[in-house]
C-alpha cells in the first residue's frame, strides 16, 4: 500500500515511478508476490491506454493465482474505465471466468460468457475450459460433455484436447471409465485437431485401473504405445501398481523394462509397488532386489516400501528383521505410521511376544500415534489367544476410554476366550453387552457361544440360545455341522417354550 501511495504521489509531482519497459517486464516475468502483482495490474491501470492490453492481462493473471477474489475486482475497475482507457480482450474475460469459477460461482462465469459472446468476440477454448473444470467438479459431467460436443462448435469453438481431457477426468471421477474409454477412441479415429495426448491416455487408464478394469487398463496401455505416445512415469506406474496388486508379476516386470528403455526413471511409487508385489506372491529375494536398487538408484525408500516390507516379515514370522527395518527407518528419519505399527504388532501376536508387542504400543502412544481399532484388536486378540482374557479386557477398558467403540470382532475375540477357558457367566454377559450396544452378533458370534455352552455342559442354556436363534430367523448362522448335531440332541425334546428364557435376546 505504502508503496501504491507514493508512486501516486510522485504522479502528481510529474514524475514517472517506473520505465514503461520496467513495469512491462514485470508483468510479464512474474514478481515477488500477489502484493507485487497488484501493484503491477494498478500502474498499468492508471496509464490507460499507454499500457498493452497483454501486459495488463500478465498482471491480472498473477493476482488471480494468489487471489480470485482481488482479480475480478480489477477486471470490474477496468470495465469501468471504459473503452478510453483500455478494453478487456478475450483473454481477460478468460482470467475473469476462471477466478469465478475458482470460487465455485459457476453462474457468473457463464455470465461472464454471455458478455464475451455479446461483445462479438471470437470464442477459444481458454474461455470454456474452466468452465468445464466446474461442472466436472460439481458432478455436472454431462453437461460439460454437452458443451463439448455440441455448445462450443455451435459458437464456432473447437474444443482442444485440454477440453476432452477435463471431460475424461471427470468421467472418471464419476466411475464412468468406459464411457472416457469410448470418448477417448473416438478422439483417437477423429483424425481431427484433437488427438488424444499422454495425459488423456494416462487420465483413463488410471480410471480404469481404480474401477476394477486392469484387463481394459492394459490394452489402453497397448494402445497407447501403439500409437507411440510415449507413456509418463505416471502412466507406467499406475499400470505396475495394478500389476502388482493382482501378483501378475510377470507383465509388471515387462512394463518396468520398457519404462526404463524409454528412457522414464522409475519413481519412490514405482519401486514401492514392485516391492509390494515381489513380498505378496512371497519372492521376497526380487523385493530385496528392488530395494537395493531402488537405494543404488538415489531414490529414497518411503515410509510405505519399508512398511511394506516389513509386513512381509511379520506374516512369515520374521518379527526381528522387521524391527531391525523399523528402527533402520526410524534413524532415517522417516515416521512410520499406522500401517507400519499395525504390521510389527500383528507380527508380535501371531508369535505370542506380549511383552514386544506392549512396548511397541507404548511407543506408539508416546509417538502421538492413535490406535485405531485394528491396533486395539490385535492386543486383545493376542492376549486372549494365551488365555490372559483379563489381561484382553484391560485393553478393552482402555479402547473405549479412547473413545473408539468396541465392533463385532472385538466382541468375538473376548467371548471365544471366555469360552476357552470356561468362563461362560462372563461369555454370556458380553454377548449382552454387544447386542446392547447395538453391535450386531454374526455367524462367528453364535457358533462360539452355541459351542461354548455345549462344551461346558450347559445344555438347557445352550438350547434356550438355540431356539431363540431359530425364532429370531437367524438360523442360516449357525455352521451346518453344529446345527445338525444340535437339531438332533433339542428338537427331541418335547418342551420348547422359551418364556421363561433367562440367555439374552438374540
Amino acid at each position: 500500500m505504502a508503496r501504491r501511495v507514493a508512486a501516486r504521489a510522485r504522479a502528481r509531482a510529474g514524475g514517472v515511478p517506473r520505465s514503461e519497459g520496467t513495469i512491462q517486464d514485470r508483468a510479464r516475468v512474474g514478481s515477488g508476490g500477489a502484493e507485487d502483482a497488484l501493484d503491477v495490474f494498478d500502474e498499468l491501470l492508471r496509464r490507460g491506454i499507454g499500457a498493452p492490453i497483454r501486459s495488463l492481462n500478465g498482471a491480472l493473471a498473477d493476482v488471480a493465482r494468489d487471489n480470485p477474489a482481488a482479480a475480478v475486482s480489477r477486471f470490474n475497475r477496468m470495465a469501468r474505465a471504459g473503452a478510453s482507457m483500455v478494453t478487456p480482450t478475450v483473454h481477460t474475460y478468460g482470467i475473469l471466468i476462471g477466478c469465478c469459477c475458482s470460487a465455485g460461482r459457476l453462474d457468473l462465469g457463464f455470465a461472464a460468457l454471455g458478455h464475451v459472446v455479446k461483445k462479438g468476440f471470437r470464442v477459444e477454448p481458454i474461455i470454456f475450459n474452466p468452465l468445464l473444470k466446474g461442472l466436472c467438479a460439481d458432478k455436472r459431467t454431462d453437461d460439460a460433455m454437452d458443451i463439448v460436443l455440441r455448445g462450443m462448435t455451435e459458437l464456432g469453438c473447437v474444443p482442444n484436447v485440454f477440453s476432452h481431457t477435463i471431460i475424461l477426468k471427470g468421467l472418471c471421477h464419476e466411475n464412468r471409465s468406459q464411457e472416457a474409454l469410448e470418448l477417448l477412441h473416438m478422439m483417437a479415429d477423429d483424425g481431427g485437431g484433437c488427438l488424444p495426448n499422454v495425459v488423456s491416455y494416462s487420465t483413463v487408464t488410471d480410471g480404469l485401473l481404480k474401477g476394477g478394469d486392469p484387463d481394459k487398463a492394459y490394452a489402453t496401455y497397448r494402445e497407447m504405445l501403439d500409437r507411440r505416445i510415449l507413456p509418463n512415469v505416471v502412466t507406467y506406474s499406475s499400470i505396475i501398481a495394478a500389476l502388482c496388486k493382482g501378483q501378475a508379476m510377470d507383465k509388471a516386470m515387462e512394463v518396468h523394462d520398457r519404462m526404463v528403455k524409454n528412457g522414464v526413471t522409475p519413481n519412490c511409487f514405482t519401486y514401492t509397488s514392485l516391492v509390494h508385489g515381489f513380498c505378496s506372491s512371497g519372492q521376497l529375494t526380487e523385493a530385496i532386489k528392488f530395494l537395493e536398487k531402488m537405494c543404488s538408484n538415489g531414490v529414497e525408500p518411503n515410509v510405505v516400501t519399508y512398511s511394506s516390507f516389513m509386513d512381509y516379515l511379520c506374516k512369515n514370522g520374521r518379527c526381528t528383521e522387521a524391527r531391525k527395518i523399523f528402527y533402520s527407518m526410524v534413524k532415517r528419519g522417516l515416521k512410520p505410521d499406522i500401517t507400519t505399527y499395525s504390521s510389527l504388532l500383528h507380527g508380535y501376536a501371531i508369535e505370542g511376544a506380549l511383552v514386544e508387542m506392549h512396548g511397541l504400543f507404548d511407543l506408539m502412544v508416546q509417538s502421538d500415534m492413535q490406535p485405531d481399532h485394528y491396533v486395539f484388536n490385535t492386543l486383545i486378540y493376542a492376549s486372549a489367544k494365551q488365555g490372559k482374557v483379563d489381561e484382553a479386557m484391560l485393553v478393552f477398558s482402555k479402547m473405549r476410554h479412547q473413545g473408539l467403540k468396541p465392533n463385532c470382532v472385538t466382541y468375538n475375540t473376548l467371548i471365544n476366550g471366555y469360552c476357552k477357558i470356561t468362563r461362560m457367566e462372563n461369555a454370556l454377559a458380553l454377548f449382552q453387552e454387544m447386542v446392547s450396544n447395538g453391535v450386531s452378533p454374526n455367524f462367528i458370534t453364535y457358533n462360539i457361544m452355541l459351542q461354548g455352552l455345549f462344551r461346558t455342559g450347559r445344555t438347557g442354556t445352550a438350547k434356550e440360545f438355540y431356539v431363540q436363534i431359530i425364532k429370531s430367523g437367524k438360523k442360516d448362522l449357525i455352521e451346518q455341522g453344529l446345527l445338525e448335531e444340535l437339531d438332533d440332541l433339542f428338537l427331541s425334546m418335547e418342551d420348547n417354550d422359551c418364556s421363561t428364557v433367562s440367555t439374552p435376546a438374540c
